[in-house]
């Protein structure tokens, strides 16, 4: 799924073109699609005058900002499994009595481990799924 910083709309898949506003990603495209940088005049390959106009480029605070945020809940998950994980010795080798409530704890870390693993691939079906309907829905408006 990409997304258009000219437009602000989602694309499912890895498109070499928004599907709202027809510009390419990060990149130059010529008619035959050869891939060329942001300063380009003329393909490198084919030497076409013809290229694409990418979208705006991601100011580089706000693309680590973004990959920051992306990172947060799996660092939080790992450390409150690494706490997990220390409690668990420290109430085997201390407090045995403890051990049923450790293990409710750890089967909940479990779930949510698996959703998080698995939960974006089912975000961005949904994301791209909203974004479709949505743009149906504009073009049914018109």
């Amino acid at each position: 799924m990409r997304y258009c910083n000219n437009c602000h709309r989602l694309t499912p898949g890895e498109p070499l073109f928004c599907n709202s506003c027809g510009r390419s990603y990060d990149l130059k495209l010529c008619p035959h699609r050869h891939p060329n940088p942001r300063s380009a005049q003329v393909c490198s390959e084919c030497g076409s005058r013809e290229l694409s106009t990418p979208h705006p480029h991601v100011p580089i605070w706000l693309a680590v900002l973004i990959r920051l945020l992306s990172a947060l809940p799996g660092l939080l998950l790992l450390g409150v499994t690494v706490l997990f994980a220390i409690g668990l010795v420290n109430a085997l080798t201390s407090n045995p009595q403890l051990l049923f409530q450790f293990m409710l704890v750890g089967l909940m870390l479990c779930f949510l481990w698996y959703l998080y693993l698995h939960l974006p691939h089912l975000l961005r079906r949904f994301i791209s799924r909203l974004f479709r309907r949505s743009h149906r829905d504009d073009h049914h408006g018109q």
